[in-house]
């Protein structure tokens, strides 16, 4: 077998374990380079590589769990933090977060954050005695899930780190009273008082980070916060029941329900059940009929999108009737 035939083959083997390719010499970088320059590899950090067309089906949580398993071949004992940990540990997050920065999180209990061995691996600070107790998941070593949920609610705005704390408490990975408990501690860290709101905001009622989004929006925004997975009967299907992300039970009796929208639902088979686009539709259809006879006012759509824009989402609630005052968001001071 050829030089071609072999660096295909291990491409081949790397993909099946979910890992880039480690060049194995000098003749081997090469000639995964000239590859590179043909566009039919690709590399996404220094010495791996990967075929374009694999790397383009992956999502972003996807790819750096790529890159971080790599790096564990080389480095058993390197111990990752911060969102690369909350990728290994399955949190749920906006991929948002990546657009931003991309770079690996290295837990390091010294030095510099810039690495000399790539700019897109950035060391972040974790005491020598938490990085003792990291935790091997996912193919590698990463911090404990009370570490990873500090540092990721430290890190990222409110909004967008509710998500990892709602995730972890949904999975069952730790107890809100756990939570609270380790983020209390004084002086676990700098800035440890958006991490510490967190822990008390979070419940582990969203469905998925999106959700979670768009509550700590609604709450960072002053709007009366709502009930989560409201359960509707549907009055004509005995036993059917309709579950929605929002549900605002008004002063005067009107129900407003809410709802995170999009696509997907129409394409993902995930979420379809096997159902074309026009049974997709017929069973919305017979949704929102039904949770109107369950005594719904009015409901109210939206997209992600509006939410990180804030303005669309709190305009539709408002004029849907939905009171918005003080802001509730225990982490804005």
């Amino acid at each position: 077998m050829g030089t071609y035939g072999t660096i295909r083959n291990k491409l081949a083997d790397a993909q099946m374990r979910r890992q880039c390719l480690y060049a194995a010499d000098s003749r081997e970088c090469a000639y995964l380079n000239r590859m590179t320059k043909d566009g039919d590899v690709l590399r996404p950090y220094p010495n791996m590589y990967v075929e374009c067309q694999y790397w383009g089906s992956l999502n972003p949580v996807e790819k750096m769990l790529h890159v971080m398993r790599t790096l564990a071949i080389r480095h058993p004992n390197m111990v990752f933090a911060g969102i690369s940990a909350a990728c290994a540990w399955g949190l749920e997050h906006s991929f948002h977060l990546h657009s931003n920065d991309d770079r690996i999180m290295l837990a390091s209990s010294g030095g510099t954050p810039r690495n000399g061995y790539c700019e897109r691996i950035r060391r972040f600070y974790v005491p020598q005695h938490e990085i003792e107790r990291a935790c091997e998941i996912s193919g590698v070593r990463v911090t404990t899930i009370e570490r990873t949920l500090f540092d990721c609610g430290r890190l990222y705005e409110g909004r967008s780190a509710l998500s990892f704390y709602d995730s972890a408490l949904r999975q069952g990975m730790i107890s809100r009273e756990d939570l609270i408990a380790y983020c209390d501690e004084p002086h676990r860290a700098r800035n440890q008082h958006q991490s510490r709101a967190l822990a008390r905001f979070a419940n582990g009622l969203s469905e998925n980070g999106g959700e979670s989004f768009c509550y700590a929006t609604m709450a960072e925004e002053g709007m009366m916060l709502p009930e989560q997975q409201a359960e509707f009967s549907d009055v004509h299907n005995a036993g059917q029941l309709y579950r929605v992300d929002y549900l605002w039970k008004l002063p005067d009796g009107r129900l407003i329900v809410g709802e995170l929208d999009g696509q997907q639902k129409y394409v993902d088979a995930s979420m379809t059940n096997g159902r074309s686009v026009e049974g997709v539709v017929v069973r919305e259809r017979n949704r929102q009929e039904a949770l109107k006879a369950g005594g719904v006012t009015q409901i109210v759509r939206w997209f992600f999108a509006d939410a990180v824009r804030r303005s669309p989402m709190i305009d539709k609630l408002t004029a849907a009737g939905v009171p918005c005052g003080t802001v509730s968001a225990p982490w804005i001071r």
